[in-house]
């Protein structure tokens, strides 16, 4: 077996650095707004010249809102640096430094035709699409919170005195940005936030319909060619879909039978972090031997995702057995018609570049989908054209964060061989607070032949560190894996119970077997309330 240094080199998904070159671009909104307080929510300031936040002599709260669109950015570059400039312009410079801080807004909103004028410290009647203190969109939908729903951790904080450009940068800023370019879905922008405590503090920032000096944010990158982690994924425990039988794809392959992955209970409903970005590389074979991904669709109204089968792109992370030209099947529960695609472009390609993250490569295939949810169960399976085999990636994004479905956990089965073809899912943790999560490798348990006797587990971080690792689950952390509800049913297999960091932070889950044995296994991560 390679050492785990060389693994985590070559084949975690979140660590993958390998960059190729560096670029810089700087970026003037795409929207800005202001938020008035009033019960009514009928105060706006769209178009206005300027952003307003924190406190009035007549105490009245006032917060900014600015989003950028970031899609020009490579959705697979690494974020180096990030800077948000802003010129604040009051009529009288503050006696005292006044922080001025960013927060990531969780909901979409608006910016309409409203504008209050010079200065528009007091707002104007909003027009339809502004955002209010009650209306994300005026006034046809609403914050869940009035005065907007933002995460708590502040991103960064910059002290206000007198006139002048300021800048807003640092840790949390960065991590702001890679979250939403991995993530375009989830890119809300930031809610600006002053002095609320303290009446006469509210401070007048230039907005980008100001000509004199708008903001503008300065991202820094690398630009590799590594899987992106993009959109949010939540909570429940899915079951890919049993026994499917797929559709010939136009290049003739077998039609194996996958053996069903196991259906655990489902876990509470989601909190506000989740699972994001549905992520597994395997050795892809041939017969039952090929790559399978499960996941669920909580919540009630449909879920439009993107499915993508990887392989030829892989080799620019050194992988030298990349599987040439991977076949993508789609299955799912009841009557649902199996969607197959093998080339990208062959088929769905407009709505595919319109999601913003096409596989790289015109072999490797992928599937947009708008997908029932209440529980449903569905299974990708990745193949090779004409038994093709090497390493391939499986991924499902959630392209509509809008509607109360979700994606559910990570469930993939896979034969687990040795050295770097072992069975390694990804995951990231989107939200403002850490994540409860529970990971399993099943083997003895599973009714299929050729079988993993005795999975191991390991969880590792986005730069490849061991957080923890198990053998046999009662080994370690046995009540905590018992109070789950769904531990493992065979001692040999392994579990991990862990509350992992968030703000778009990435895990790496590992199965092997003990002492370099090979046979099937599943891997699973479920979020946990």
């Amino acid at each position: 077996m390679k050492p785990h240094k060389t693994l985590t080199a070559l084949l975690l998904f979140a660590a993958i650095r390998s960059a190729t070159f560096a670029d810089m671009v700087s970026l003037s909104p795409q929207k800005d707004n202001t938020l008035y307080e009033d019960p009514t929510g009928q105060l706006s300031n769209g178009k206005g010249i300027y952003l307003y936040t924190g406190k009035t002599g007549v105490n009245g709260l006032r917060r900014g809102l600015i989003a950028f669109d970031l899609t020009s950015i490579p959705i697979n570059a690494t974020i180096t640096g990030a800077t948000l400039s802003m010129f604040l312009f009051l009529p009288e410079q503050n006696l005292e430094p006044v922080d001025i801080s960013l927060s990531k807004a969780l909901l979409d909103w608006g910016e309409g035709a409203s504008n209050a004028g010079d200065p528009g410290g007091g707002g104007t009647q909003a027009e339809a699409g502004d955002a209010t203190w009650i209306y994300t969109f005026y006034d046809t939908s609403s914050w869940t919170i009035p005065g907007g729903d933002f995460s708590t951790i502040l991103s960064a904080t910059t002290a206000v005195t007198q006139n002048g450009p300021y800048t807003w940068s640092g840790s949390g800023l960065l991590a702001d940005v890679q979250s939403w370019v991995s993530s375009p879905a989830s890119n809300f922008g930031w809610v600006i936030l002053g002095d609320e405590i303290d009446a006469g503090t509210a401070q007048r920032l230039e907005s980008r319909e100001n000509s004199g000096n708008p903001p503008q944010l300065t991202v820094t990158y690398l630009l590799s060619s590594s899987t992106p982690t993009p959109s949010p994924t939540p909570t429940l425990t899915p079951t890919p879909t049993p026994t499917p039988t797929p559709t010939p794809t136009p290049t003739p392959i077998p039609t194996p039978t996958p053996s069903p992955i196991p259906t655990p209970t489902p876990t509470p409903p989601a909190n506000p972090s989740t699972l994001g970005n549905i992520s597994t590389r395997l050795l892809v074979e041939t017969g039952d031997n090929v790559l399978i991904g499960g996941f669920i669709i909580t919540g009630t109204q449909p879920k439009k995702v993107i499915v993508r089968a990887l392989g030829p792109s892989l080799t620019q992370f050194g992988i030298a057995d990349a599987l040439a030209n991977p076949v993508l099947e789609l299955h799912g529960p009841g009557a649902f018609a199996t969607i197959t695609n093998d080339n990208w472009r062959s088929d769905q390609e407009a709505e595919i570049i319109a999601t913003g993250i096409p596989p790289t490569n015109d072999l490797e295939s992928a599937i947009v989908a708008t997908l029932p949810a209440n529980n449903a169960g569905y299974t990708a399976i990745v193949r090779g054209v004409n038994n093709g085999t090497g390493i391939g990636v499986v991924e499902a994004y959630d392209l509509d964060r809008t509607v109360n479905s979700k994606l559910g956990n990570i469930s993939t089965r896979g034969l687990v061989q040795t050295g770097d073809n072992v069975l390694i899912a990804g995951t990231i943790v989107l939200g403002p607070t850490s994540q409860n999560v529970l990971v399993r490798a099943l083997g003895p348990s599973l009714d299929v032949s050729g079988k993993l006797a005795d999975p191991t587990l390991e969880l590792r971080d986005e730069n490849g560190g061991l957080i923890r690792s198990n053998d046999n689950w009662r080994n370690d952390q046995e009540a905590e894996i018992i109070a789950t509800g769904i531990p493992p049913s065979n001692d040999l297999e392994s579990a991990i119970v862990e509350t992992l960091p968030a703000n778009g932070a990435s895990y790496t889950a590992i199965v092997r077997g003990v002492n370099g044995t090979t046979g099937v296994a599943v891997v699973e991560v479920y979020a946990l309330n």
